[in-house]
């Protein structure tokens, strides 16, 4: 096991992880940090528990979304997707044909 030191909103923790996991703890530590920063605006809005929860509860509530389908990225209609690639494709063909008739 490997030790790593983390710091979120100011303050710093001593970790463990799997070894080779050190520089992704610190990402995803930075990520949380942000994303707490962003969250109360970067001052005190509460306590320091009460900050952390928020976070989590944000983080967890975008997990949900992302999970379920609704998240972040749309769903992709991969019919629609299809079909576009079909008008590129065809439109493609005829600039070729124009081309070498030119």
């Amino acid at each position: 096991m490997a030790q790593v030191d983390i710091e979120v909103n100011g303050r710093f923790y001593r970790m463990l992880c799997e070894d080779g996991q050190e520089g992704r703890l610190r990402e995803l530590a930075a990520y949380v940090d942000d994303r707490l920063r962003r969250l109360t605006g970067g001052g005190r809005s509460g306590s320091e528990a009460q900050m952390m929860l928020m976070t989590c509860l944000v983080l967890a509530d975008e997990l949900q979304d992302v999970m379920s389908g609704k998240g972040i990225a749309p769903a992709i209609d991969e019919a629609a997707v299809a079909g576009e690639l079909d008008r590129v494709a065809k439109r493609i063909e005829e600039v070729a044909a124009r081309l070498e008739r030119a």
